[in-house]
């Protein structure tokens, strides 16, 4: 299991600069981690409080300093890929895939009843 570790810290400090996948078994550790998530100019900090709540703030772009408190669930789709979903206080519904292994997320956002999809990049910023 030791190994198996390594490798996945290994991987994660690495991300995105290489794909890499989690050994078997393991699954990237979130809680008490902050994702720094980038679509074009915007960027944005989210960091998983507990194993169902977030807070997220714009850091740069058109949206710089909205910040959210959020409850969230997620399913794990395999070791490297987490789905999660929360709704905002403004009424905006979040889904998105997380994919550790390409450093990438695809997003789907609600707006009333506006749809919009977008991708990104993520990475972790701290390895606690």
């Amino acid at each position: 299991m030791k190994q198996g570790l390594n490798s996945l810290l290994l991987c994660l400090l690495t991300l995105p600069l290489m794909h890499c996948t989690p050994t078997k078994g393991d699954k990237v550790e979130l809680i008490n981690r902050t994702l720094e998530y980038q679509y074009d100019e915007n960027v944005y900090h989210l960091t998983f409080d507990t194993d169902s709540t977030l807070h997220w703030q714009a850091m740069k772009g058109n949206e710089a300093g909205l910040k959210g408190k959020e409850i969230y669930i997620a399913e794990w789709i395999s070791n490297d890929k987490l789905f999660i979903t929360w709704g905002e206080e403004s009424g905006t519904g979040v889904s998105q895939v997380l994919d550790f292994k390409k450093g990438k997320v695809f997003n789907h956002l609600l707006f009333g009843r506006e749809l919009y999809a977008g991708e990104g990049t993520i990475k972790i910023l701290d390895n606690k």
